[in-house]
């Protein structure tokens, strides 16, 4: 359930700028990083290129959200590749699988395009060095495995959020606060288990993948597309929510103005 940026808003200039070089301090130092780890450590198979035309299968349907962001539904498959691969190579899938069917309409930059890819990557990278840091998924038994999943997860979380929250403030100016409390679909505790209930999938997803192969992980595309209608459709009630929230709220208005011209 990763987030990516891009609003088609008028911007003041200052802000632009700003929102550039924070791209180009995330892009440039993340590719490079990249780069050098996996030059040092190329642990992979050919499997990994089947991940990452997986992955950008399911992240050209994403969840339009707010302020252009879009919310990926292709989580629980990045930490598959994340609990299953090194971190490197981890990396290096999630980037190439981290689309956006945007990019194919030239409605993003390249540079734009560069920064959502590599904030994604980033994330799994950080999120994969922590669970392979704490359990292994082969030997590791349950009770390591989840916590070590779901610790992955919320770092994860936390580095993706926190740059889209910074791109998203320096692109509307407004405060980082609201941005992340605007950020999550439906209510905050909905969201947070719906999150982590992804990460545990994708960790019952990777220990089939580790016992049958890749050729089990269409079967779990199925509840991915299924979870998008779910999100969909809390943002449908959220948005119908907050809509008779503001008609409630214009009659009564009305109702003390006539109440006052009698």
């Amino acid at each position: 359930m990763g987030q990516s940026l891009e609003s088609r808003e008028a911007k003041a200039p200052d802000n632009k700028l700003g929102l550039r070089v924070f791209e180009l301090l995330v892009t440039l130092p993340t590719i490079s990083l990249i780069a050098v780890l996996f030059a040092r450590d190329p642990s992979g198979d050919a499997w990994l290129i089947l991940w990452a035309i997986t992955i950008a299968a399911v992240e050209i349907m994403p969840v339009p959200a707010w302020h252009g962001l879009q919310v990926s539904v292709g989580f629980p498959l990045l930490m598959v590749v994340a609990f299953v691969y090194a971190p490197p190579a981890a990396a290096i899938t999630a980037f190439a699988g981290a689309s956006d069917p945007r990019e194919f309409k030239g409605e993003v930059s390249l540079l734009r395009a560069m920064f959502n890819r590599s904030q994604v990557a980033l994330s799994v990278l950080a999120a994969s060095a922590v669970f392979h840091a704490l359990a292994d998924l082969k030997q590791s038994p349950t009770w390591v495995l989840v916590p070590a999943a779901l610790l992955a997860a919320i770092v994860d979380y936390v580095i993706n959020s926190g740059i889209v929250t910074i791109a998203v403030s320096l692109n509307t100016g407004m405060h980082p606060y609201r941005v992340i409390r605007d950020l999550r679909v439906g209510k905050l505790s909905e969201f947070l288990i719906s999150y982590l209930g992804l990460a545990f999938f994708g960790l019952f997803l990777a220990k089939f993948y580790e016992e049958l192969g890749f050729w089990t992980v269409p079967v779990f595309v199925i509840p991915l597309l299924l979870a998008r209608q779910m999100f969909f459709r809390s943002k449908a009630l959220e948005e119908a929510h907050k809509e008779l929230q503001d008609r409630e709220q214009l009659l009564r208005a009305l109702s003390n103005r006539m109440a006052e011209e009698r």
